[in-house]
């Protein structure tokens, strides 16, 4: 019996040698000065700031003021924003500071909304007109289904 107990493990330990290695993740590096600053802006916007900023009149004008606000101009709907920039390969690869896509409330594969990426699976968005300004999970039912993709267009 201690035999076939020795066998069998040896026959585990041979086919999990033979599995593919895991892909090991390498850490996302430091978010940039220009990264932070941008998320400091953008957070400045939450109600609970009082910055005593205009109110943003949508998502994109939301993203354009807080990135122009740093020098980074961008254009002002969030369909053209997603042509611009690098694409970002997964969700897993996002850094603070990209851009992410979603469908609109109608749902579908068309880009009607864009939020900034805070980190550690938040972002910030005006959600919606009268709404304000708000950070949310990109992991909640609503958002994880509409998301559709990301840019990244600051280092």
């Amino acid at each position: 019996m201690k035999r076939v107990a020795v066998a069998g493990l040896a026959v585990i330990f041979a086919l999990g040698a033979c599995a593919a290695p895991r892909r090991r993740r390498v850490p996302a590096p430091p978010p940039s000065p220009l990264a932070k600053a941008i998320i400091l802006t953008a957070r400045s916007y939450l109600p609970e700031e009082d910055a005593h900023h205009a109110p943003p009149v949508d998502c994109s004008d939301f993203v354009d003021r807080v990135f122009r606000a740093h020098g980074v101009p961008l254009p002002r709907t969030s369909r053209a924003m997603a042509r611009v920039g690098r694409p970002v390969a997964s969700a897993d690869d996002l850094r603070m500071g990209d851009l992410l896509f979603f469908s609109g409330s109608r749902g579908g594969r068309r880009v009607g909304h864009v939020a900034i990426y805070v980190g550690n699976g938040i972002f910030i968005h005006q959600a919606n007109p009268g709404e304000g300004v708000r950070m949310e999970s990109l992991y909640s039912d609503y958002y994880r289904r509409r998301y559709l993709k990301a840019r990244r267009v600051i280092n």
